[in-house]
């Protein structure tokens, strides 16, 4: 007996609900669902007289019903892992239709023909399901990638520190979100915040990107020595009027020229704190802390002349890279940059014109910063899956980053991708501008400079 070119014609699986139970369960159920397929057969007896004969048949089942419960679990490295717990199959109604041969006789026994097919599916189906959800799914669940690299210095964990639960209409998944040093991996000693358990969007997906967050990233490079650079003349665009020598710099600290006449400079910037963040609902902001070591080339040597207590306030924007492979991007606005003198080999004198400058620098500190920041943070993500759409809630200590998900079987990594900026026009920075005339100044330059090849 063979049954070949079996083609199905029609599925209707519209009758679908996932719900879910407390504390970890997901239920996914089908009702009323038909299927209707085609398909050939014929059979020859192997022994004489070698009676045969074919046809087609015309199957159709209705009623169909499943029920699946799963339970969302984690393993030991902090991976999520389902399990099928139980299952439910049936068929309201099977019918079988023959034709050609010797159809008329065989349709007579259609109905015993069916409630045998109806016995020997239900047996099969949960099954196959389970074995579906016990290993191909948790293979799905394995692409998630919980570990990955931000850049050389630094890497983000999403490994889950609990095994999600259910509240109400949503799924909590809680990772740890955290940004590690590679060379001095160490948990970032800033207080963790309790994230809300509601969730105000009718999209598929909230994503909680959370001061500490932003304050392991500090932390983070901090650990990693990033937050060091030697500023030399070489990094200064050609087009920019600027020398970092002590001629140039006479008139801002004339002790430093009459000391050290017509010799070049380096500034030893060494940002001494881990850079902390504030998420409020007015916005992101930030401040750096270090010393800013002014450097003289005397004889082949490079001579401190003095050292300088800095501090910078940022102001912060963010954007959104949205497709199969996510990050989040950090842009500098704007700073504030506040100094005062630590220690002197050439005696005390005042930062007040230094500082003024500095305001006018931030033309050249803003595009620098945001050269370094080129990389994002990435986001969780599974083979197959996109992110698609995006809405947004800002919030005292966190931002809720709302998408949906979308399945795309046929492409492991889907070339579609999304841009979106968090705060766009609307956002103003509020910064305690000392000097508004320097203020306005260094705005102008920053913005034709971000927007012009320097």
């Amino acid at each position: 007996f063979d049954l070949k070119n079996i083609r199905i014609g029609t599925v209707d699986i519209s009758n679908t609900k996932v719900s879910l139970e407390a504390p970890s369960n997901v239920v996914a159920a089908i009702s009323k669902a038909y299927i209707g397929l085609k398909a050939d057969w014929h059979y020859r007896e192997d022994s004489w007289p070698h009676i045969s004969d074919g046809g087609s048949v015309d199957v159709t089942a209705s009623e169909i019903s499943i029920r699946l419960d799963i339970t969302i679990d984690t393993t030991d490295k902090g991976e999520p892992h389902v399990t099928s717990k139980s299952c439910s199959f049936g068929i309201g109604n099977l019918d079988v239709t023959f034709h050609g041969g010797a159809s008329w006789l065989y349709n007579l026994f259609s109905g015993t023909i069916a409630d045998s097919l109806k016995d020997s599916i239900k047996d099969k189906v949960c099954p196959l399901i389970k074995d579906e959800v016990n290993n191909d799914l948790n293979t799905v669940l394995s692409t998630l990638q919980l570990q990955s690299d931000i850049d050389d210095n630094c890497y983000i964990d999403y490994s889950l520190v609990q095994p999600p639960f259910a509240l109400s209409n949503a799924l909590f998944v809680n990772g740890k979100g955290e940004i590690f040093s590679r060379v001095n991996p160490s948990e970032c000693p800033s207080p963790k915040q309790e994230m809300p358990e509601t969730v105000t969007s009718d999209r598929m997906v909230t994503l909680w990107i959370t001061e500490y967050m932003l304050n392991t990233a500090g932390y983070a490079y901090q650990r990693a020595g990033f937050l060091q650079y030697n500023l030399t003349n070489d990094d200064i665009p050609a087009k920019i009027p600027i020398s970092i020598t002590t001629d140039f710099f006479k008139y801002f600290v004339p002790a430093l020229y009459h000391v050290y006449p017509d010799k070049d400079l380096t500034l030893w910037i060494n940002v001494t704190k881990p850079v902390k963040f504030d998420v409020n609902k007015a916005g992101v902001s930030g401040r750096a802390e270090g010393t800013i070591t002014w450097l003289v080339e005397v004889n082949d040597t490079w001579v401190p002349a003095f050292t300088l207590d800095a501090q910078l306030d940022l102001c912060v924007n963010l954007s959104v890279h949205l497709g199969s492979q996510s990050e989040i991007n950090l842009q500098l606005i704007t700073v504030e940059p506040y100094i005062q003198l630590r220690d002197s080999n050439i005696g005390n004198f005042s930062v007040n014109a230094l500082e003024s400058f500095l305001k006018l620098s931030r033309a050249l500190i803003v595009p620098f910063v945001n050269t370094m920041l080129k990389n994002g943070i990435p986001l969780p993500a599974f083979d197959y899956v996109t992110f698609t759409g995006f809405d947004f809630n800002l919030e005292d200590g966190f931002i809720q980053i709302h998408t949906d998900v979308k399945y795309v079987p046929d492409k492991r990594v889907s070339l579609t991708t999304e841009d979106h900026v968090v705060f766009e026009d609307d956002f103003q920075c509020q910064m305690k501008d000392r000097n508004e005339w320097a203020n306005e100044v260094a705005d102008n330059l920053i913005s034709y400079f971000s927007n012009n090849e320097i």
